[in-house]
């Protein structure tokens, strides 16, 4: 198994000057649930003669299926509680205010929605930062848009898992970008009042 690295992979459009964000695959390793579920369930039915034995492999497909879907929605689950410290306290306004500034790339998507500010990747996932002002801290949580909820029906916990693991780095070092320029325009407006 392959030790897997949090950071984006990063590749060049041959097309055009914009740069592709690739999607990682972290569930990659557990995919061999199939190989090791599908003969099993054959196994273990296989005293009921051909139609038990298919009966077997597809029960052993499904529950290959629904373990996946349940560990990458364990893994989402605990990626969207993570807490992120701030360097310098901000507010969901100043935050958007500066996003809007703040250089980004072609994949991401800013909105401003009513629980904070929301990034959208690749028209896929939308990831929206909740700020806790008490603790000077913020989270990111990562769900399907509406659209491909729909449209993405097989795989959907992979396939949101692996969106947002690819992600929530980028937003995070976009988000720390915006804070620090926040807090030097925040200093440079006092430096010029006192003087």
């Amino acid at each position: 198994m392959q030790i897997q690295s949090n950071q984006p992979t990063v590749t060049k459009n041959k097309d055009t000057n914009d740069v592709a964000i690739s999607i990682e695959t972290p569930m990659k390793a557990l995919e061999k649930l199939y190989i090791l579920f599908i003969p099993l369930g054959g196994i273990v039915f296989s005293f009921g003669g051909p139609i038990a034995i298919t009966f077997g492999l597809v029960t052993g497909w499904a529950a290959a299926y629904i373990t996946l879907q349940a560990i990458s929605g364990i893994k989402l689950f605990k990626l969207n509680l993570k807490n992120y410290s701030f360097s310098n306290s901000v507010t969901d306004e100043q935050l958007y205010e500066q996003l809007l500034t703040t250089e980004m790339h072609p994949d991401f998507k800013l909105e401003k929605g009513t629980w904070g500010v929301r990034f959208v990747f690749k028209n896929t996932t939308r990831h929206t930062i909740i700020i806790d002002h008490k603790k000077q801290c913020y989270s990111i949580v990562s769900k399907l848009t509406t659209k491909n909820l729909i449209k993405k029906r097989h795989n959907p916990g992979v396939t949101e898992y692996s969106y947002a693991y690819t992600a929530v780095p980028i937003i995070k070092q976009i988000i720390e970008t915006a804070v620090v320029k926040h807090s030097l325009t925040n200093e440079s407006e006092e430096i010029t009042t006192r003087s």
